[in-house]
């Protein structure tokens, strides 16, 4: 701006409204930072919340669980008390307001408001509880009865052994009436085989099976055989120190028979076995091991009153054909893995034919036929 030298430049006083705008600008600035400030001091305060639980007679209670909520943010922190009855509990941003509540079985549960008075970051919150009669909450425990048998059943302690069912045993190629057979599908169990004066059996252990035990629903079972059809489940053990079974020092073979139910039920069974359907070994094929066999069973259950009696039946007829064991049945490799030299048999039925002695009689059957029935 141009003056003139005999005019001088002159200054214009500021309008009232431009300075009150300024003092407003300036007074909402500084409101402003010192909300900031006021936000990031208690944003950095972290509150330490301590105490001692006591109970009756001034003893510390250990294991008492003290839960303290702010009041600011509603989050809630727990802690247990050690064994001098002694808690601490760290809350950030907690806001300095808390609700501290103590618990103990057999105590009365206690609560106490805790605030931060002034700059202090430690509370103190002590308890003093007194006993008192809890009534717990009612405990429901609900089971089911364990199947007669699961596929998963394990030996009991110090024992070998395996338990089947009646529809596995179904599936096997074995006669499921035969305890015998059963046994033999445990590790350590051989068969022995029958002769004129001793029936076939089973070894456990290299024992001789007289030493073996069958039972039938907990009682001795020790000839004979039972419907395949009636055969619920069948265990076998090979070895135990368990008191509840005795009698025997080999093995045990239990047997539990079906029971009606409130279904009627049944069904009918045939099996046949054939020496053209089954393999042995040199050795058994040598002396004719191979047998034939026609069975036939059957069993029918239900309900006599429902829910509370009922029937069951099952019956079973067998025809097996075995044949005879004969020197001259054998081949001399079959003898050899028998012990017996084939020079000595062939020199044995040589003296016998030089007697005029026959080594085979017409009236003796090469087979032996046997018919059994089991109800």
């Amino acid at each position: 701006m141009l003056t003139h030298p005999d005019h001088p430049a002159t200054r214009r006083a500021p309008r009232p409204g431009a300075r009150l705008a300024t003092m407003a600008t300036l007074a909402i600035v500084a409101l402003l930072s010192t909300a900031v400030i006021a936000r990031a001091q208690v944003g950095g305060t972290t509150d330490i919340l301590t105490g001692t639980v006591t109970g009756t007679g001034g003893a510390p209670v250990n294991g008492a669980t003290v839960t303290a909520t702010s009041v600011e943010t509603g989050i809630s922190r727990s802690k247990t008390t050690n064994e001098r009855g002694q808690y601490t509990l760290l809350f950030p941003d907690g806001g300095g307001q808390y609700r501290v509540t103590a618990r103990y079985l057999g105590m009365a549960p206690q609560q106490v408001n805790v605030a931060r008075i002034a700059d202090e970051d430690r509370l103190v919150a002590n308890f003093q509880m007194t006993a008192v009669a809890t009534q717990l909450e009612a405990v429901v425990v609900e089971a089911a009865r364990r199947p007669a048998t699961t596929q998963d059943d394990r030996p009991t302690p110090g024992s070998t052994g395996r338990t089947l069912s009646g529809e596995q045993l179904s599936r096997l190629p074995i006669d499921p009436s035969d305890p015998n057979a059963i046994a033999l599908l445990s590790p350590g169990v051989i068969s022995v085989t029958g002769g004129d004066t001793a029936a076939a059996g089973f070894s456990v252990a290299g024992q001789s099976p007289d030493q073996n035990r069958v039972t039938l629903d907990g009682l001795g079972f020790e000839a004979g055989t039972v419907p395949q059809e009636a055969v619920r489940s069948t265990r076998v053990v090979t070895n135990t120190y368990d008191v509840a079974r005795g009698q025997f020092t080999g093995g045990i073979v239990q047997t539990t028979t079906r029971g009606g139910t409130n279904d009627i039920a049944g069904s009918v069974n045939y099996n046949l076995r054939d020496p053209r359907l089954q393999w042995s070994d040199d050795s058994g094929e040598g002396f004719g091991q191979g047998f034939t066999q026609h069975q036939l069973s059957g069993g029918i259950g239900g309900p006599i009153a429902r829910d509370r009696l009922f029937f069951f039946g099952s019956g079973q007829l067998r025809r097996r054909v075995n044949p005879l064991q004969t020197l001259t049945a054998a081949d001399p490799l079959t003898l050899q893995r028998l012990g017996t030299a084939p020079d000595s048999a062939r020199r044995f039925l040589d003296v016998l034919q030089g007697y005029g002695l026959p080594a085979t009689v017409a009236a003796i059957p090469d087979d032996q036929l046997t018919d059994n029935y089991t109800a």
